[in-house]
C-alpha cells in the first residue's frame, strides 16, 4: 500500500487496499482521513481484544481527535476494511487552511458538530437500547455495512458478542 500524504490544498486521494492501517495505536496522530469510496474503523486493542467503537463508510471522516487535538500518541488505531479511496490531509495544514478560509471553517465546525451529536446517540444507544435495537440502529447509521465488514467488528461495535449477533440476525432474538 502507498498512501501519498497530501497538503489540504491539493485534494488529491490514493486508491489503497484493505487491511492497511492509516493509524497505529501509540503513533502520534497528524492526519485527518476522508472516505471517499469504502470502509474503515477505528477501534481500541484492550488485553489482546479489539473494540471497533467507529466505522467510516463512504464519504465519511475518520481520524484520533484525541491525538490530533493533544499531539499524544493515540490510544485507537485506524484500519481500513476494505479497498478504499482515502484523501488524507495534514491537520495542521488543515489548520491553518480554515484559518485563511472561514467558510471552510465553518463547514469544519458544523461536522464537527454532528460528530458530536453522533457520539452522544451511541452513547445513548449503549445505555439504553438492546443488542437487537443497537444492530438495527448501526444499519440505519451505515447502511450495507453487515455485507461489507466482518461480523467480529459489527458485534464489538454494537457491544455483544457474534454469537448474539448472528442471533439476531437470523430473527432470533
Amino acid at each position: 500500500m502507498k498512501l501519498r500524504w497530501i497538503s489540504v490544498p491539493s485534494f488529491l486521494s490514493n486508491r489503497c487496499p484493505k487491511k492497511p492501517f492509516l493509524l497505529e495505536a501509540g503513533k502520534v496522530a497528524n492526519t485527518l482521513f476522508f472516505i471517499q469510496k469504502g470502509l474503515a474503523r477505528a477501534f481500541y486493542n484492550q488485553d489482546g481484544e479489539e473494540i471497533t467503537f467507529y466505522f467510516a463508510i463512504d464519504r465519511q471522516f475518520i481520524g484520533s481527535v484525541p491525538s490530533l487535538y493533544s499531539g499524544k500518541p493515540s490510544l485507537c488505531a485506524i484500519q481500513l476494511i476494505e479497498d478504499s479511496e482515502v484523501y488524507a490531509f495534514n491537520y495542521q495544514e488543515f489548520e491553518s487552511c480554515c484559518g485563511r478560509h472561514h467558510d471552510l471553517e465553518t463547514a469544519a465546525r458544523k461536522l464537527s458538530s454532528r460528530v458530536i451529536l453522533r457520539e452522544q446517540e451511541r452513547i445513548e444507544s449503549l445505555r439504553l437500547h438492546t443488542a437487537k435495537e443497537r444492530y438495527l440502529l448501526a444499519e440505519e447509521k451505515h447502511p450495507g455495512i453487515c455485507n461489507r465488514s466482518p461480523l467480529k467488528y459489527i458485534a464489538s461495535y454494537i457491544a455483544t458478542s457474534t454469537v448474539s449477533l448472528s442471533r439476531i440476525r437470523a430473527g432470533n432474538q
